[in-house]
């Protein structure tokens, strides 16, 4: 059976006859599919007007299309489709035109998958950064991944240990009777928070204090250069990473986690601080 297919396009200025690819329509004589756009950016952009209405018409033109019909307002007769929409392609004038429909061997779902692929035209997407949590879930996972199924209960969140003025909370601590070693997860891809910032400066040396070669780390996760504020964040990144360094922290990546936990899982003497 031939399948067709045509394009929906959003047209702003109909004297310029510019126009960009919104959506695309496969249908033979049992089935109508349609896709439109997921990301309208682009279109905002090119039209530089209010687009609610373009979302509007793909909204019904989805509707029709589950109950069979070309386009809103289409109407099954003895006309066939494909003639109906070529009077559509034909004799609509607005900021929303169909091509005249074109033949194919493909089924409607490849056709229109094929078709969806060629002419929407999707801007990629940025990544989200990852935060705080992310870089604490990918430590927590990465010591567990050294530890196996067997000693994964030794890995403990927000354990506190006894530093020389108070007891500090860490991210993710190794610990059975007593702690072995203890890490914190920050993420330089955003922008750091002074009170998390001040709050590992001040809690690294003070562990440290009471038990200078207890293992501390601090597992970062780098600003992306693909940021447009790279410059900014590598410098913020440069400079605290450099100051927790001096105070004693061990700075990882998320690459070199795994090692820097293999290196520390060996029995630790009596100067080690209690559990709390």
């Amino acid at each position: 059976m031939v399948s067709r297919y045509s394009i929906v396009q959003y047209v702003p200025n109909p004297i310029a006859d510019e126009r960009i690819n919104i959506g695309v329509l496969a249908f033979d004589d049992n089935r109508v599919c349609v896709r439109f756009l997921s990301n309208w950016e682009r279109v905002k952009r090119f039209g530089m007007e209010d687009i609610h209405f373009l979302k509007d018409f793909a909204s019904r033109m989805e509707d029709a299309a589950a109950d069979g019909l070309l386009f809103p307002g289409d109407s099954p007769n003895e006309t066939s489709k494909q003639e109906r929409l070529i009077r559509v392609a034909q004799n609509w004038f607005n900021s929303i035109n169909l091509t005249e429909p074109r033949g194919s061997l493909d089924d409607v779902e490849s056709l229109l998958a094929d078709i969806a692929d060629t002419c929407l035209l999707e801007p990629p997407e940025e990544p989200k950064p990852r935060d705080r949590a992310f870089a604490v879930q990918v430590t927590r996972r990465k010591i567990k991944n050294v530890l196996g199924d067997a000693a994964k209960d030794l890995v403990k969140s927000n354990y506190p240990l006894s530093g020389y003025r108070t007891k500090h909370k860490f991210d993710v601590v190794v610990a059975n009777e007593k702690p072995y070693f203890a890490a914190q997860g920050i993420s330089f891809e955003v922008q750091v928070k002074e009170t998390l910032r001040d709050s590992i400066y001040w809690k690294n040396p003070d562990v440290k204090k009471c038990h200078p070669d207890f293992p501390l780390a601090i597992v970062t996760l780098p600003p992306n250069p693909n940021n447009s504020a790279y410059k900014r964040l590598e410098k913020n990144y440069n400079d605290i990473t450099s100051m927790y360094s001096d105070l004693g922290a061990d700075i990882l990546t998320e690459d070199n986690i795994e090692l820097w936990v293999k290196d520390h899982l060996k029995p630790i003497d009596n100067t080690t601080m209690e559990p709390i």
